[in-house]
């Protein structure tokens, strides 16, 4: 199995960039945290690699950032239905 990996690369000018690759397993853990007052936070922790997702200004929740929310709804709806489309059927995988 290929553990999920995070690593840190310093481009010329110094500007750090970030590049995660999550894995997910059954022990991965994927949340959605909700606060009153606040916009939400989705959260995925895979042993030692962290990622949250919110808005930009955590006070404001502006209609670009809705937009970026269904932009992420319909990759996952995607990467589903590549699993999905990937998978044995049922009577496959009983034999």
């Amino acid at each position: 199995m290929i553990p999920s990996t995070a690593t840190v690369r310093f481009g010329p000018d110094g500007a750090p960039q970030v590049d995660a690759s999550l894995r997910l397993t059954g022990s991965s853990q994927i949340n959605c945290f909700t606060y009153p007052g606040k916009p939400p936070i989705l959260a995925i922790d895979d042993a030692h690699v962290q990622v949250s997702i919110t808005v930009p200004a955590s006070g404001t929740v502006t209609p670009a950032d809705l937009a970026a929310a269904h932009r992420l709804a319909a990759a996952v709806a995607a990467y589903i239905t590549g699993l999905q489309d990937r998978l044995p059927a049922a009577d496959d995988r009983a034999a």
